[in-house]
């Protein structure tokens, strides 16, 4: 087994046991006290000068396996195409996201990472896990 193949598993089990937690509504007008067990700061976070550039393609680029990093305080910024079917995608933690985004299109989602943790990207038309972004100092 490849070293990526085992970091990829490893990745995997991590994300598993740190519980992360799913969409419990396909309605996302009830984005309400979402539980969640990601760490976060209760510091004040200074902006850096660091962009985090990510592009995703569903169904090529995205799954459960795959994982960004950025360091708190960086700016973020994820482009999310799905090439065959209209989307809606949701950054759990963060609670970012927007409307249904049309097939073909690509949706953007902008924010600076100023809390800690692991954070969930789904998309809640499909409700497949699209990537982990994980923040840390």
């Amino acid at each position: 087994m490849t070293s990526h193949k085992i970091f990829i598993k490893a990745l995997f089990a991590t994300c598993i046991m740190l519980g992360t937690v799913g969409c419990s509504s396909s309605d996302s007008t009830s984005d309400t006290a979402e539980e969640s067990t990601d760490e976060t700061t209760t510091e004040e976070v200074t902006a850096i000068d660091e962009t985090v550039e990510i592009s995703v393609i569903i169904g090529q680029t995205s799954g459960s396996a795959v994982a960004y990093q950025a360091t708190l305080g960086s700016k973020v910024q994820i482009k999310i195409l799905n090439p065959d079917a209209d989307d809606e995608f949701h950054l759990h933690g963060y609670d970012l996201g927007g409307g249904v985004t049309p097939a073909g299109q690509e949706a953007i989602i902008e924010f600076t990472a100023d809390k800690l943790g692991s954070f969930d990207l789904e998309s809640h038309i499909t409700g497949e896990w699209i990537l982990t972004l994980v923040v840390e100092e």
